[in-house]
């Protein structure tokens, strides 16, 4: 005899399928305003993160509103941080993804790389924020997410770079980590606080105040040659 099997259970209505669609998209829409809301008002003031009730009110929502999205405050800017990795990286992966002479994707790469982070300015001063504030704040669990989605970016553009200058395997997230840590050291070294700007702006200092840009151009190119050579 064959067993009774039970019959699947009716498929919800069309109606209803629509209703937890947008449901979805909704929700969807109001993370990405919490976030903007943050990355805003972060922009305005990097030296320290604002609050949740400061985020909720540029966003236009209720405080627990935020905290059904987000536990606590550092994992909103983490969320930031993660996407504006993901960019960064997106941005290397696509000036090594056209077909093109070393020197030229070299040369789109610093380009790319640069221009992403003066449209990111927030990037690195969040970086700078990780060890110490953000990941302090996180789970276990989030921030082996969190590790796990950046190894993944790097390997992935890694291989586009190994295969755009044929190198070896593991080449490529090699230059991409030390190329980010010396944009990071490089940073770090000429984040002088206001005060100290101000001081700073005298002719006679001029040696230790170059433009960041400028000098991550020149740090970047250098270095990749050098790397490229051996």
């Amino acid at each position: 005899m064959s067993k009774t099997q039970t019959p699947p259970p009716p498929a919800a209505p069309a109606r209803l399928q629509k209703a937890r669609a947008l449901d979805g998209e909704d929700k969807a829409v109001r993370r990405a305003d919490i976030l903007a809301a943050a990355r805003a008002l972060f922009i305005t003031d990097s030296r320290q993160l604002p609050s949740a009730a400061q985020i909720a009110q540029a966003a236009g929502l209720a405080k627990g509103t935020v905290y059904l999205y987000f536990k606590t405050k550092e994992e909103i800017f983490v969320a930031l941080l993660a996407e504006d990795f993901a960019g960064l990286l997106q941005a290397v992966q696509e000036a090594f993804a056209a077909p093109a002479s070393p020197a030229l994707a070299l040369a789109h790469f610093v380009d790319g790389f640069v221009a992403y982070l003066d449209a990111r300015p927030e990037l690195l001063r969040l970086d700078a924020m990780a060890y110490s504030v953000l990941e302090q704040n996180l789970s276990d669990a989030q921030l082996r997410q969190f590790k796990m989605d950046l190894v993944q970016g790097l390997t992935r553009v890694g291989a586009t770079l190994e295969a755009a200058l044929q190198l070896p395997a593991g080449r490529g997230v090699s230059l991409l980590m030390r190329s980010y840590a010396l944009t990071r050291g490089l940073w770090q070294t000429l984040d002088y606080p206001p005060q100290l700007r101000s001081l700073l702006s005298e002719p006679v200092f001029a040696p230790i105040r170059p433009d960041f840009r400028q000098e991550l151009r020149a740090a970047l190119a250098e270095y990749w040659r050098g790397a490229l050579s051996t």
